[in-house]
C-alpha cells in the first residue's frame, strides 16, 4: 500500500473519530449544564461501569481484525460464529443485571445508580457483537463504514440520551441520568442496523471474496483463542481503572472530610471534565493505531520486516508528535478550554497537571499496537497491570488528605499510563532496535519548541482569558500547521 493510501484512511479514521468526539462533547457539554457535577459524576461512574462489562469481551474483535487481515476467507466465518456466542454471552450478563441492579449500586457505595444500570442492560447484549463486527471490517480494511457507523451511532446515542435527561429532569437529576442512558442502546442499535446490511450486500455481490497469500501460515484456533484473551486481559485495564477510580476516589474524599455530594462533584470534575478534554487528542493516535494495526499485522505475517520497520517508525513519530503539540496547547490554553467547554473554571488546573497525557497515551497505544502485530502479548499487559497498582497506591495516600485531592488524582492518572507506556517502549527497543538518527530528530524538537513559544506568547498577550473566537482562530492554524508538518514528516516519503 502506497503512503497516499494509507494516509487516506488513517484521514477518514481520523475525521471520522473526530466528528464522534465532536458529538460526545458536545452532548456532555449539555449534559453537565443540565445536571451540573454531580450529575456528570453519576454519568461518569455509570459508564466506566458498563464499560468493564463490555471489554470483559473486548480482545475478540481485535483478534478478529488481525485474523481477517490474515485470511479473510475464514473472517467470515468466524464473526457469524463468534457473534451468536457473544449474543449469548451478553444476554447473560444483562439478566444478571437487570436482576441485582439494587445490589450492585449498593456494593458500589451509589444507589442512584441502580436507574443507570438497568438502563444499560440492553446495550450489554448489543455493544459486544458491535464491535465484533467492526473488528471483521477492520480486518478487510472496510474504514468508511466502521466510520459512518460510529458517526450515527454517537449521534443517535446524545439525541436519545439528552431528549430523555429533559424530559426526566423534574424526577431527580439520578433518574434523568440513569434513564438517559437508554441512548447507548439506541446508538448501538442504530450502528449495528446499519453494518449488518452492509456485510450482507457485501456478501451478495462476494466483495469479500480476495487473493489469499501464505494460507499454510495463517493462524490456528489456539492462535485466535491465546491473542482474544491476551488482548481481551490487557484491554480490561482501562475500563477498570475506571471503575476503580468511581470506588476509590468518592470514598476517599469522604474520608478527608467531604460529604457524598462534594466528593461526587469532585470527582466529576477530575474524570468527567478535565480527563474528557486531555484525552480528546488522543482520538488522533487512536486512528493511527487502528489503521495501521492491520497493515502491521500483513506485514509481519508476509515477513516483510522492512515495511514493518518503516510503519511502526512513521506511525510512532507521528504519535509523538501529535501529542507533544497537543500537551503544550492543553497547557497552555487549560483556563480557556475549562470555560468555554464547561462553563466552569473548576477543571483547568487540573488540566494543567495532567496536560502530558496526550503524548504519553499516544506512544502506548502505537507501541502496543505494533507488539500485538507481532505476537508480543506480555509487555503491554505488564505495564497496565503495574500502573494499575501504582495508581490505586496513589490515589488511596493522596485522595485522603485535605487540600491534595485535585493533584493527588492527577498524580494517579499519570502514574497509570506512563507505567504501561515505560514498559511497552522498553519492549520495542529489545525487539526492534533502532537507530536514532539525530537530524530529524533535532528538527522534530525545534519545531516542537517553537510551537510551544509561539502559543505561549499568544496567551501572555492577553491581560485576562482569550476570547472563544480567538481560540477558535489559534486554534485552526496551530493545528493545521501541525497536521502539514506531521504529513511531511511521517506520511510524504513512499513506504
Amino acid at each position: 500500500m502506497k503512503s497516499n493510501q494509507l494516509f487516506k484512511q488513517s484521514a477518514i479514521r481520523i475525521s471520522a473519530l473526530s466528528i464522534v468526539r465532536g458529538i460526545g462533547l458536545l452532548g456532555r457539554v449539555v449534559l453537565t449544564r443540565l445536571v451540573g457535577a454531580e450529575g456528570i459524576g453519576l454519568y461518569q461512574m455509570a459508564y466506566s461501569f458498563f464499560g468493564l462489562m463490555v471489554t470483559l469481551t473486548g480482545g475478540v474483535p481485535t483478534a478478529l481484525a488481525l485474523a481477517s487481515a490474515r485470511r479473510p476467507d475464514k473472517g467470515i466465518k468466524l464473526l457469524i460464529r463468534l457473534s451468536v456466542s457473544l449474543l449469548i454471552w451478553g444476554a447473560m450478563i444483562s439478566f444478571l443485571l437487570l436482576s441485582f441492579a439494587d445490589d450492585i449500586a449498593g456494593w458500589i457505595g451509589t444507589p442512584e445508580l441502580r436507574y443507570a444500570i438497568i438502563s444499560l442492560c440492553p446495550a450489554v447484549i448489543i455493544v459486544p457483537v458491535l464491535g465484533l463486527i467492526r473488528g471483521y471490517l477492520q480486518g478487510i480494511k472496510s474504514i468508511g463504514v466502521i466510520a459512518t457507523s460510529e458517526v450515527i451511532e454517537q449521534a443517535f446515542r446524545y439525541a436519545v440520551m439528552l431528549m430523555l435527561v429533559i424530559q426526566l429532569l423534574p424526577l431527580g437529576v439520578e433518574r434523568a441520568v440513569g434513564y438517559g442512558l437508554y441512548g447507548s442502546s439506541a446508538g448501538a442499535a442504530a450502528a449495528f442496523l446499519i453494518l449488518t446490511c452492509f456485510i450482507i450486500f457485501q456478501r451478495s455481490r462476494k466483495l469479500h471474496t480476495v487473493k489469499i497469500k501464505n494460507r499454510h501460515d495463517a493462524f490456528s484456533p489456539m492462535w485466535f483463542i491465546r491473542t482474544a484473551l491476551a488482548i481481551s486481559a490487557t484491554r480490561l485495564f482501562i475500563p477498570l481503572s475506571e471503575f476503580l477510580d468511581s470506588l476509590i476516589v468518592p470514598s476517599r474524599l469522604i474520608a478527608a472530610g467531604h460529604n457524598p455530594s462534594e466528593a461526587t462533584a469532585i470527582y466529576g470534575v477530575v474524570y468527567g471534565m478535565a480527563v474528557i478534554i486531555v484525552y480528546a487528542p488522543t482520538l488522533v493516535t487512536g486512528a493511527i493505531s487502528h489503521t495501521y494495526s492491520v497493515q502491521l499485522a500483513s506485514a509481519w505475517q508476509a515477513d516483510d520486516h522492512a515495511r514493518f520497520k518503516t510503519l511502526s517508525r512513521n506511525s510512532l513519530c507521528a504519535a509523538w508528535l501529535w501529542g507533544g503539540l497537543c500537551s503544550f496547547f492543553c497547557y497552555v490554553f487549560a483556563d480557556e478550554l475549562s470555560l468555554y467547554i464547561f462553563h466552569s473554571e473548576a477543571a483547568a488546573q487540573v488540566i494543567r497537571y495532567l496536560s502530558p497525557i496526550p503524548i504519553i497515551v499516544g506512544i502506548r497505544e502505537l507501541t502496543t499496537s505494533i507488539l500485538w502485530a507481532r505476537d508480543i502479548r506480555k509487555p503491554p499487559f505488564l505495564g497496565l497491570l503495574s500502573g494499575l497498582l501504582c495508581s490505586i497506591t496513589v490515589q488511596y495516600i493522596f485522595l485522603a488528605v485535605p487540600g491534595l485531592e485535585y493533584i493527588g488524582a492527577a498524580i494517579a492518572v499519570l502514574v497509570l499510563e506512563t507505567a504501561a507506556c515505560i514498559i511497552n517502549v522498553w519492549a520495542i527497543t529489545r525487539v526492534m532496535p533502532q537507530r536514532i538518527h539525530i537530524k530529524p530528530l533535532l528538527c522534530d524538537l525545534t519545531t516542537l519548541l517553537a510551537a510551544g513559544i509561539w502559543i505561549s506568547l499568544l496567551a501572555r498577550g492577553h491581560t485576562g482569558l482569550i476570547s472563544l473566537p480567538h481560540l477558535l482562530s489559534i486554534s485552526f492554524f496551530y493545528f493545521a500547521a501541525a497536521v502539514f508538518y506531521i504529513y511531511l514528516r511521517c506520511y510524504r516519503k513512499s513506504l
